[in-house]
């Protein structure tokens, strides 16, 4: 539910702002349960937790969003939104985003701050996991399909007749970057930093949805090794009604783009921790990945999804993992959605990754459940 001019009466601080909007809207997340988790390591070690997790099927939040009318079609608007590690408290103050932009039906979108990329944007309704749900989430093995950056400009043009397109640049990314000879951000210089291009093209119409993305990650200009980083992915899916399909492949060239999901896999985190992702920079390194899922409607308040995906390593990325063997990871993933009304749901899934981060023999399982509330 909407709650205009909410937030000014909520938060003090925002009342001077807010009074000057023509509506704010306070919007969020709830969203918590369990998690059920084990990784075996070659040579036969086992771990495992059971705990509490937030942010399984959608990273817990709250935000505050406002618009003005500035005529002649033309809109002001701003986001503030932040992460909220619910079995905690504690927050990510407004890193999951924060812009301010200029919209207009005619000619589109400029936002300037903290989002998602335009690849993000492209992507969204590919992954029948919606990028969440731990390991079975598609930047598992697309990174780039999931990102946030900092310091971004970004353009949305307007939709015509299904299509979309949209490009960003950001001066310097918030991500981490590793790699041999990668240097450290310089205080002042632009081209000592960790810079990011995105692209994003989207065609939806009817059943038939296509996204296409390509994002380069440039390493400070004073490292050793200067190769940027590529990543190309497309995707589509098709709505038969009883049963809808979907479908990914791309690749990594000189590294790879690590999402959220990626960096979590390490430690196996079941939710949302409202973290970057990275970027690993290795020269001559590749990988290709797919994607084969579907989602199904069972009865009026169910819904059945599931997917396959497999990252396979190519190039030189056998130094790049060092003393370790190289494997194709692969993630097969069953969800479960159940609606209670048209805000609140409960939801359980269960995914099994082998070769973990592409390193032979190391083998997960994570097995959640929750409820999500959207405000």
């Amino acid at each position: 539910m909407k709650k205009t001019l909410l937030a000014a009466a909520l938060l003090a601080g925002f009342a001077g702002a807010a009074s000057a909007q023509s509506s704010v809207t306070l919007y969020g997340v709830a969203d918590v349960g369990y998690t059920y988790q084990n990784i075996k390591a070659p040579g036969g070690t086992s771990k495992s937790q059971f705990a509490m997790a937030s942010g399984q099927q959608n990273g817990s939040r709250w935000g505050l969003k406002g618009v003005e009318d500035l005529g002649n079609g033309l809109k002001a608007n701003f986001v503030y939104e932040s992460g909220i590690t619910l079995n905690s408290g504690s927050s990510s103050n407004f890193t999951r985003q924060s812009t301010f932009g200029l919209s207009s039906k005619s000619w589109g979108s400029v936002d300037l701050g903290r989002r998602t990329t335009p690849g993000t944007w492209a992507f969204s309704g590919i992954d029948p996991f919606g990028a969440a749900f731990g390991t079975a989430a598609l930047d598992a093995s697309m990174g780039a399909q999931f990102m946030r950056l900092s310091n971004m400009i970004m353009y949305t043009s307007p939709n015509i007749s299904g299509f979309g397109a949209a490009i960003g640049y950001s001066s310097q990314t918030g991500l981490a970057g590793r790699g041999v000879g990668i240097a450290k951000e310089t205080a002042f210089s632009t081209s000592e930093k960790f810079r990011a291009l995105s692209v994003g093209l989207r065609y939806a119409n009817g059943p038939l949805l296509i996204a296409g993305m390509y994002d380069t990650y440039m390493p400070p200009s004073n490292s050793a090794k200067t190769t940027a980083v590529k990543q190309w992915n497309l995707g589509a899916t098709y709505d038969l009604k009883v049963v809808k399909i979907s479908a990914a492949y791309g690749q990594n060239i000189d590294g790879i783009v690590e999402g959220q999901s990626t960096i979590n896999n390490a430690g196996l985190s079941g939710g949302d921790q409202n973290t970057g992702g990275g970027v690993l920079f290795a020269q001559g390194a590749r990988t290709s990945s797919w994607m084969l899922g579907l989602t199904a409607p069972v009865g009026g308040a169910s819904s059945v999804f599931a997917s396959v995906q497999q990252m396979i390593p190519g190039g030189n990325f056998k130094e790049t993992i060092g003393s370790f063997s190289s494997a194709t990871q692969t993630t097969a993933s069953l969800g479960y959605t159940y609606t209670m009304s048209k805000r609140t749901n409960l939801y359980a899934y269960y995914s099994y990754t082998n070769n973990v981060l592409m390193v032979s023999e190391v083998k997960a399982n994570q097995l959640g459940f929750g409820i999500r509330h959207r405000f």
